[in-house]
């Protein structure tokens, strides 16, 4: 067990490491228990691959005698956490519990990488979490747009910084121009992703409408942004792209800043004061259903202060410490007091359609209906209706349950089987159901408009269009178009003649005839070198993913792993269209997939992660992150192989 600090400020987050060791392969549905950790946001990491060591064998005569060697393995794997404690004070992390064949683990070594170790009789660790200092030169909140909202609102998170101002020369100055190293922010907010929200744009686009050039600007170093190596960024690659030579000899934190204003608010005494306001904002959509916690954001860094007015040297700087508290958003469901029964499970703005074919038909015939929701929102949850028991449906259609469902990313589509009971000019009834409108908060009434319909009486079918005749001519039906009930064969089927007994020979042998030539040519079709690729496509391209799986808990190098993945896309793009992997390059794979008509959505996805991929050779990437590119590869490809 390893703990990196054991005295931060509030706000600030360490890292907590756990590392579990056995002489036999560990469960891998083995997870510490961390209930315990109710003074601390904490956020877990993925576990690091088991790792085996130590095994080793030998044998050795000794004046006559073998002597055998046999050590055995060591198998360990690794949790990572980082913590943020909820408020300040001397906290203990109890020891994470973990559960081996029913026994309780204590921990053999415990490491505090800075502090004295503070280690309690029943391993818990005591941190000491320092309240920020008392100050009125910045002040730091968080404001959001809506602390309550449903899947598919918008919520925007505002990150509020006044610095003090300064007085005479310098009243109409910036302070961060003054400064030669920009104030850190730690906002966990400015990720790439955020549990439970997808960002309305890009991280590397909202980033990059921010940053600043210095020495004309300055700004705020956010997070661990910086320029590295040839001047590419180590977090977002866009950015990069802005800065000269003069960044490329060392690793330079990027700067960020809005439009700074100049406000009066009042200062530690109460005193209506200057201070110049900076603002962050950052639009998300959430997903999922759930209470979320963004913050704390924290401020370090020395700041301007006047020590003496109208004195040459009156500037100084301060080391300054400032928190934001974080802020909580409940995401909520459907108020179910007010839910109407017709309530079909989407959010969104949408419009609601039936159809209905054909218009014209008998009674007992079988009527295909279609009722489609479309519009923009989310219809995951959506469930079909059970027409049989609408009233004004039962009294003139027989319905077949359950309807057949097909879904897009724009559209719900529900198709039907109705077969009509009664004569006459009667009409498919208008079907209503509700949604909810997340803009209006509210639900929303929608009905599809009435269909005419003619049926016309089919209370018996004449005998030409069977398969032989009845005596009087007639096959008599019941309600709903079906056949009557016939006793014996000598009421249903008159006697079969000579030529109806030729016929039918005739047209089973060419029946088989056609079975038989249709089985060859899909027997060429199936054993076709190039069918056989473009069907072993996906398959291929899983195997290859679960080798690069194997090579990510072996701690493979970054760079081959990207490239290996790379290589998992254009060697499905090449199989399932029949060209050449080798020397295939983004733009290329961009192509073949244009020139077969898939949707653009998908290609820019696939595309994106190409391009992510392409960023780690300059260092754009962690292994964590691709593990998890690893996964939304599979997903793109199973996405890509349904669009046969």
């Amino acid at each position: 067990m390893q703990l990196d600090r054991s005295a931060i400020y509030e706000g600030e987050t360490f890292h907590y490491q756990l590392m579990l060791s056995d002489s036999s392969p560990l469960d891998d549905a083995l997870i510490p228990d961390i209930s315990s950790w109710t003074d601390f946001d904490v956020h877990s990491f993925t576990k690091q691959p088991v790792q085996m060591s130590g095994s080793s064998f030998s044998v050795t005569i000794i004046n006559g005698r073998t002597v055998r060697d046999n050590r055995s393995a060591t198998y360990s794997t690794q949790f990572n956490y980082v913590l943020t404690p909820k408020r300040a004070g001397t906290l203990a992390i109890p020891l994470p519990k973990v559960t081996v064949n029913g026994l309780t683990l204590s921990p053999q070594t415990f490491a505090v990488a800075e502090g004295e170790r503070q280690l309690l009789a029943d391993y818990s660790v005591a941190v000491q979490v320092i309240e920020p200092e008392e100050q009125d030169i910045v002040f730091l909140s968080m404001e959001v747009n809506r602390d309550r909202l449903y899947p598919l609102q918008p919520l925007e998170i505002t990150l509020v910084i006044h610095i003090k101002g300064l007085l005479d020369r310098y009243a109409a100055v910036n302070p961060l121009t003054l400064l030669a190293q920009p104030p850190q922010l730690q906002i966990p907010w400015a990720e790439r992703n955020v549990k439970g929200f997808l960002p309305s744009q890009p991280l590397e686009n909202w980033l990059t409408n921010l940053v600043v050039r210095p020495p004309q600007q300055r700004g705020f170093a956010i997070n661990d942004y910086a320029t590295s190596g040839m001047g590419f960024d180590t977090r977002v690659n866009r950015l990069s792209l802005l800065f000269s030579m003069d960044d490329l000899l060392q690793r330079v934190p990027y700067q960020f800043s809005g439009s700074p204003r100049q406000i009066q608010r009042p200062d530690a005494q109460g005193n209506e004061t200057t201070y110049w306001e900076y603002r962050f904002s950052r639009t998300f959509i959430p997903q999922e259903f759930g209470n979320y916690s963004f913050g704390p954001v924290t401020l370090k860094g020395a700041l301007p202060v006047i020590i003496q007015a109208n004195a040459p040297d009156g500037l100084t700087a301060k080391r300054i410490y400032a928190v934001a508290k974080p802020i909580t958003v409940a995401v909520v469901d459907v108020p179910q007091a007010n839910c109407p029964v017709d309530y079909i499970g989407a959010f969104g703005a949408f419009r609601w359609d039936a159809t209905l074919t054909p218009q014209q038909a008998r009674v007992g015939d079988p009527m295909t209906l279609t009722l489609r929701l479309l519009g923009q929102g989310s219809m995951a949850n959506v469930r079909p209706l059970d027409l049989s028991s609408h009233p004004d449906v039962s009294t003139n259609f027989r319905v077949h349950m359950p309807p057949t469902e097909e879904m897009s990313e724009q559209s719900c589509t529900f198709t039907y089987t109705i077969r009509p009971l009664n004569p006459g000019t009667i009409e498919f009834p208008s079907i209503p159901v509700s949604v909810f409108d997340v803009n209006m908060e509210r639900f929303v009434s929608l009905s599809s408009l009435p269909i005419p319909l003619n049926i016309a009486n089919a209370e018996s079918i004449q005998s030409p269009t069977l398969f032989g005749s009845v005596p009087d001519g007639n096959v008599q039906l019941l309600e709903g178009g079906l056949f009557a009930n016939k006793t014996t064969l000598s009421q249903t089927f008159p006697p079969i003649t000579f030529a109806q007994w030729a016929l039918t020979v005739s047209c089973l042998t060419a029946g088989y005839a056609a079975m038989a030539l249709g089985v060859l040519l899909w027997r060429c079709q199936w054993t076709n070198p190039k069918r056989q690729r473009q069907r072993g496509a996906l398959s291929r391209a899983k195997s290859r993913l679960a080798t690069l799986s194997s090579a990510l808990r072996g701690g493979k190098n970054l760079i081959e792993i990207s490239s290996e993945l790379s290589g998992v896309f254009f060697g499905y793009i090449a199989d399932r269209w029949d060209k050449a992997e080798q020397g295939m390059t983004t733009n290329d794979a961009c192509q073949h997939l244009r020139d077969n008509r898939v949707p653009e959505s998908l290609i820019g996805a696939i595309k994106a992660a190409l391009e992510s991929l392409d960023a780690v050779k300059y260092g754009g990437m962690d292994m964590r992150s691709l593990d998890e590119l690893a996964g939304t590869a599979l997903t793109l490809l199973q996405q890509l192989d349904r669009e046969r």
